[in-house]
């Protein structure tokens, strides 16, 4: 309990003084007293004066009586004693005048203390002494601030105190006068953590040590859904942590549909209805009833915010995440994911040299960040766009909605290649999600593939595309490799084709930039380079690229031709040679033939294996 140390009012007054002669008034002098409470006060020292429980008061005069020869104590209970023989053990003698050490105060040592000195005259005086609850320890809970939050003070103690000396986290102590308190520039969360706080408090000789712990919260959403079961209801979920921001909307949208849900409190469609305690708690929801399989996948929930700025209130741009709902867990849906990439043909983008260029990749759930690694091993972290000499910076809607998008200020053929692209749940740790982009630098008309097989009387498809996006064509060609002109858009089809089997691929447009031509069947003269050409709008000069057809299996007729061929001739040499092997083993002795000498025979066969040999060499050598 706080205590003032004042209990008298200063003032000026006049005192009168009567001169009393022989009976009679003679004279009244009129003494002016500057200070009531100090002439009040006497001698004592200190005027006032605050103890803990506990702790020693030391009291005296302000100055030695000549000749002193005792001195004498009146406590606030009356207890009066010669300070050289006190009472107990709790009052000693301090100082060479008159002073007492009174030890181990308690509550009942509150109250006026007297000190008498008796000498060749004698001095009085006063002090006020006012006990003050010990302070050994202090808890309070933790304190939490906001992000980016501007001359943020914070009140470390709400005891009344001297000073205190502020520790921080990895930072210099700093010595506070007065009441304990700091206050931030702007708060970030490397401020957070255990401070340690020394406080000076009245009355004790010994700081009070205490902890503070403090927290820096970020703005965020906190996004997720609820089954019940037992009412047959899911609800999701998409609220605001630690922000200031009032929620003017609140919207859902289910990822594969066209149409979203606007929920408002107290409004319903039958199925659809608001979940959460209202907009003044900044909750934004939706609730589900009777779900189905169709409203199980991905939703992105929508969040319009607004705020002071100023004096004036502005909506700010609104906040957004994706909410994945699966019966299964998402750490499975990951990985599925990550199988089905990896299946997944990769995707190519084209882009002119020297020109501004743009990798896009997207997730099913919200990303705490993404990052890309360039085909030479380069990795990069995209940003936000701050200066016109940027090199690279962040593209797409946020990282909320899943975008993990990087564009770079222009593009040279070192950068051709396979890029990837990593991105990490905000909801969930381990493996990221990996995705991968072919990167070609070309002209302004590219082939998708350069080479493409296929076989005589198979089909085959050849396509062109603008680079840097789609960029409408005026006009599509292609030059056969026997160099025949054929012209074509979407109006010619398969049943129109163009010598019965060239036409233009269905599901495909001249307005996208595309130029494609499918061929059914191939013939032998389709194999070969192609060159497809276009006029791109509002350009002067021709595009084109080549692309070669090659024969990638043997026809079909001939193939298993081929292989019935090959098959009798396997079995007519292992007749042959199963005949020769019987007769050389089990060939019959005629007894009118008279078998040739052992030598001779070995002569003949090598004779005839010799000179056999020779014909083959000069066969060669001719």
């Amino acid at each position: 309990m706080m205590r003032s140390p004042f209990r008298f009012v200063v003032t000026i007054c006049f005192v009168s003084i009567y001169l009393v002669q022989n009976g009679s008034s003679q004279n009244v002098v009129d003494v002016k007293v500057q200070n009531l409470f100090k002439m009040q006060h006497g001698l004592g020292w200190p005027h006032t004066l605050r103890v803990a429980q506990g702790n020693e008061a030391l009291l005296k005069l302000d100055r030695i009586l000549e000749n002193q020869n005792s001195c004498d104590i009146t406590t606030p209970s009356g207890l009066s004693f010669n300070v050289n023989t006190p009472p107990n053990s709790r009052y000693s003698k301090w100082t060479d005048g008159c002073g007492v050490r009174v030890r181990n105060v308690s509550m009942n040592d509150e109250g006026r203390w007297r000190l008498t000195a008796n000498g060749s005259n004698k001095l009085t005086g006063w002090t006020e002494l006012f006990v003050e609850e010990s302070k050994t320890s202090y808890t309070a809970s933790p304190i939490s601030l906001q992000d980016g939050q501007t001359e943020a003070r914070i009140e470390l103690t709400t005891l009344e105190n001297s000073y205190c000396l502020v520790k921080k986290p990895f930072a210099e102590s700093s010595l506070v006068p007065g009441h304990c308190s700091v206050t931030l520039d702007r708060t970030t969360r490397a401020i957070q953590g255990v401070w340690n706080v020394q406080l000076g408090l009245p009355g004790q000789i010994a700081e009070l040590e205490l902890q503070r712990q403090i927290t820096v919260e970020t703005e965020r959403l906190d996004v997720g859904y609820v089954t019940d079961k037992n009412e047959d209801k899911m609800h999701l979920y998409c609220n605001i942590l630690h922000t200031s921001k009032n929620i003017t909307f609140c919207r859902f949208q289910k990822s594969s549909q066209s149409i979203g849900y606007n929920v408002v409190d107290g409004l319903s469609d039958g199925r659809h209805s608001y979940y959460g305690e209202g907009f003044s708690k900044k909750q934004c929801g939706i609730t589900i009833e009777k779900p189905t399989a169709v409203d199980y996948g991905t939703w992105r929930c929508s969040v319009g915010v607004q705020m002071w700025v100023g004096t004036t209130i502005r909506s700010q741009p609104p906040m957004q995440a994706l909410i994945s709902v699966a019966p299964n867990t998402r750490s499975s849906r990951i990985t599925r994911e990550l199988q089905n990439s990896e299946l997944e043909d990769i995707r190519t983008i084209f882009v002119q040299e020297n020109m501004t260029f743009t990798i896009m990749c997207r997730a099913n759930v919200s990303l705490s960040y993404c990052w890309f690694q360039h085909p030479n091993g380069t990795q990069y972290t995209p940003g936000r766009l701050e200066s016109n000499d940027q090199l690279f910076w962040y593209t797409g809607e946020n990282l909320q909605v899943g975008d993990c998008g990087i564009s770079f200020s222009h593009v040279t053929s070192d950068d051709a290649g396979k890029w990837t692209c990593h991105m990490g749940p905000r909801e969930q740790l381990g493996v990221e999600i990996i995705d991968s982009v072919l990167l070609r630098v070309t002209g302004p008309l590219a082939a998708n593939k350069k080479e493409v097989g296929s076989h005589i009387g198979g089909s085959v498809t050849l396509f062109c595309h603008t680079a840097n996006g789609n960029r409408p064509l005026d006009y599509c060609r292609f030059l056969s490799p026997n160099f025949v002109g054929i012209r074509l858009d979407q109006t010619v089809t398969e049943s129109s084709a163009i010598f019965n089997r060239y036409y233009f691929t269905p599901n495909r447009s001249l307005n996208y930039g595309d130029c494609s031509l499918t061929i059914n069947p191939v013939h032998e003269d389709d194999f070969g380079e192609w060159t497809c050409a276009a006029l791109i709008s509002e350009e002067i000069l021709e595009a084109r690229d080549l692309i070669t057809v090659y024969a990638s299996v043997v026809s079909a007729p001939r193939f298993t031709a081929g292989i019935i061929g090959m098959s009798v001739g396997v079995v007519g040499l292992l007749v042959v040679l199963a005949g020769v092997l019987w007769y050389r083993r089990y060939r019959p002795k005629f007894p009118w033939r008279r078998a040739p000498a052992p030598s001779s025979v070995d002569n003949f066969s090598m004779n005839t294996r010799t000179s056999n040999a020779g014909s083959v060499e000069s066969d060669k050598s001719n």
